[in-house]
């Protein structure tokens, strides 16, 4: 497989694992109480094995976890340097998310200093119910402490709602949007309540310790959410995203829009599109455990690696790109792509989406999903998907 010749922009995600405890309803690689020594230098080794697979200057640099806020000030200042010597650039956005009890006057002087400009915070709520609920290590007054420090402090601060809690009532959505506007906030990600299988939530649900979600009532809190955002002036941009104007997140946007990321750590997925249009995914399946001894010795982590051939990445690009409200996608650009030819049945999934009313052709050819379209994008996903796969060249 060649490496990226492309000047397309480009992404590192760096996965820190490290957790202080597990929220019940939580289903990414996390470790609790592991030591963080070393994580910085086996980074520095994995990056010097990878490098080559994205085209440098990166335009973004993200830390996601897990925590990153777990790691010391130092250690994540020591990562944002490995990576800006191979190649930032000069107007990168460099992000991280954080929890509520992590931020201090240390970290937020840490994260100035290491010159990072976005901030998300994992809040879920401002209300102290939805936080008991959720299971969560902070109550409102330390979220609101550490949201209006991070932007006292200049970053663009966004904050992750959980909408759908069974706890929460008619008025949380819109006091929770209200708060983080006061607050300075500029971008929602607002996600619906999943009980996913393998959590702690699940068995508490069925032990009753928990109230189990209702379907109806997530639906009317969806709605109620978008509501709210609008009205507090924060556009919609994503399936679950809304920001002010001017404050959406490149690094996500770069994965709706088919941009080449590289990921670093346990747990961490990495994508390119190659120069003949096949997509090439990464995951790197080992864990901390395995992950840091084998970089240390010179050894490449344990992963799989899933190819594309262009036909089916081009049904991908579709799909999931749909999910940008504001971009949509340019069908011809993204078949020249993945050097392949958009066929009658990608056409006619989209103009069923388009009669619909799930989606809308602008002027400019772009398709988009409109207000409807994104309640529904995983239909209209699944349509594209669908389409016949051995009439695409």
């Amino acid at each position: 497989m060649s490496a990226p010749t492309s000047h397309r922009a480009g992404g590192v995600y760096v996965h820190v694992p490290f957790c202080r405890r597990r929220c019940p309803y939580c289903d990414f690689y996390f470790e609790i109480g592991a030591s963080t020594a070393g994580f910085v230098d086996a980074v520095a080794r994995e990056l010097d094995r990878r490098a080559a697979g994205l085209t440098w200057p990166a335009a973004t640099l993200s830390f996601g976890g897990g925590t990153p806020s777990q790691l010391p000030p130092t250690d994540l200042a020591r990562l944002v340097q490995l990576v800006r010597a191979r190649g930032l650039a000069s107007d990168a956005e460099i992000a991280l998310e954080v929890n509520p009890e992590d931020v201090d006057d240390a970290l937020v002087g840490g994260l100035v200093d290491a010159g990072f400009t976005r901030v998300s915070v994992g809040l879920q709520s401002f209300d102290d119910a939805v936080l008991r609920w959720l299971g969560r290590a902070h109550d409102r007054n330390r979220g609101r402490a550490a949201v209006a420090a991070l932007v006292d402090a200049g970053f663009d601060v966004g904050v992750d709602l959980i909408v759908g809690v069974p706890v929460e009532d008619a008025t949380r959505l819109a006091r929770d949007v209200d708060d983080a506007a006061a607050l300075g906030v500029v971008h929602l990600s607002t996600y619906v309540l999943t009980v996913e299988a393998g959590t702690p939530l699940v068995q508490l649900i069925r032990r009753g310790a928990r109230e189990d979600v209702d379907d109806d009532r997530q639906a009317d809190a969806y709605e109620t959410i978008l509501a709210c955002a609008d009205a507090a002036g924060f556009a919609q941009y994503e399936v679950s995203s809304h920001a002010r104007p001017g404050k959406t997140s490149r690094h996500n946007r770069l994965y709706w829009q088919r941009g080449d990321y590289l990921g670093l750590g346990p747990g961490a997925h990495s994508f390119r599109v190659d120069d003949d249009g096949r997509a090439i995914r990464r995951h790197t399946t080992a864990r901390l455990t395995d992950w840091q001894p084998a970089l240390m010795r010179g050894d490449d982590a344990a992963h799989d690696v899933e190819v594309l051939e262009p036909a089916h990445a081009f049904l991908e690009a579709v799909a999931f790109g749909l999910r940008d409200l504001g971009v949509g996608v340019d069908v011809t650009a993204l078949a020249a792509l993945h050097r392949t030819t958009a066929t009658p049945q990608v056409q006619a999934a989209l103009d069923g989406a388009v009669a619909r009313g799930d989606a809308v052709r602008g002027d400019d050819g772009r398709i988009r999903l409109t207000r409807q379209g994104a309640r529904f994008a995983d239909r209209v996903g699944r349509d594209v998907l669908g389409a016949d796969d051995d009439d695409v060249t």
